[in-house]
């Protein structure tokens, strides 16, 4: 394998009471696009604790259940003794949701389900070791790419000339650390489009340090502010089909889509050196603002996304908008 795709090797510690799933695992990300990496084993979480102390990993990949300290124990211990900047991954057969808000709150960069995706699975690492060299189809499932466009239609849905989230790889990290899984694709979307609509959505306002009023406003419509809201509180499937068919997020969903609107601050556009953007405050609204409608329009800067997910039993589309105010 060449090592100039990188110039340091990074290092990699596999937990796993299944050696032939250390050996799978490896054989899979001994791939030219993820560069030189060093690898060691674990069988379980009390060895790795004991190697990563000179071992040093970059990037703890780990089984949940295993015999004596298990994959959660492990995190928490990393993160008890001072090892706050290992990433952390697991790669597991528990698809629980509460295995998914548990790994999410202490911190876990994402959670993978065995039988695993190849390419995800090397996507996922190549975001934990911190690499830019991520296919495609990086924050979705490897399988999933758009389709192409017509040529007739491809430039109506290209950036804005202004956009408000200049990167959408930033943006997909968010919405992957948000989740703390893959299962989805996040692509940009039309913004000639009108986003208002009478359905429940959620509206957040920014404001940045130092200028009065707003700044910018995003937006959730009631599927993203449903499915984004429910995959991050783990929220059960009973919980999500209710929710859904009642065409109203819970409180707990409103929560956690406030949660990841907050996480998109520091990717708006800045229109000077000086600006932080922040959140100021989000809420839900189930009628039409003229103000937001004519800041649809008229905008110093717009940028709308196509959320599609397909992971956890939970399949939908929907769409997020983000706007500079004038």
């Amino acid at each position: 394998m060449s090592a100039s795709t990188n110039e340091v090797g990074k290092r990699i510690l596999i937990v796993d009471d299944s050696r032939a799933i250390q050996a799978i695992i490896r054989r899979v990300l001994e791939c030219e696009e993820l560069g030189q990496l060093d690898f060691q084993t674990a069988n379980d979480g009390a060895e790795a604790l004991d190697k990563v102390q000179a071992f040093k990993p970059d990037l703890v990949l780990s089984d949940w259940h295993m015999p004596g300290v298990s994959g959660i124990e492990l995190l928490q211990a990393l993160r008890q003794t001072g090892h706050n900047d290992v990433a952390v991954g697991f790669v597991t057969t528990d698809r629980a949701t509460e295995c998914q808000a548990q790994a999410r709150s202490n911190g876990a960069l994402f959670v993978l389900n065995k039988p695993f995706d190849n390419q995800a699975l090397r996507d996922a690492v190549a975001l934990g070791l911190g690499r830019s060299t991520l296919n495609n189809a990086s924050l979705g499932l490897g399988s999933s790419k758009p389709k192409p466009m017509p040529a007739s239609t491809r430039s109506q849905t290209q950036a804005p000339d202004h956009p408000a989230i200049e990167s959408l790889a930033q943006a997909q990290q968010a919405l992957f650390a948000h989740l703390g899984m893959r299962g989805f694709d996040l692509i940009r979307a039309d913004s000639r489009e009108s986003f208002v609509q009478k359905s429940p959505q959620l509206i957040a306002l920014y404001g940045s340090a130092g200028r009065k009023g707003v700044y910018a406003v995003g937006l959730l419509d009631f599927p993203a502010c449903w499915m984004l809201g429910g995959l991050a509180a783990g929220c059960s499937q009973q919980e999500m089909q209710s929710t859904r068919e009642a065409g109203k997020p819970s409180a707990r969903q409103i929560e956690q889509a406030t949660r990841f609107m907050r996480a998109m601050g520091p990717f708006l556009k800045k229109r000077s050196p000086s600006d932080e953007p922040s959140l100021n405050t989000a809420r839900l609204s189930s009628q039409p603002l003229d103000r937001l409608a004519s800041l649809t329009e008229n905008n110093a800067g717009r940028t709308d996304l196509h959320l599609r997910i397909h992971a956890l039993g939970v399949h939908g589309e929907a769409r997020l908008s983000f706007m500079l105010a004038v």
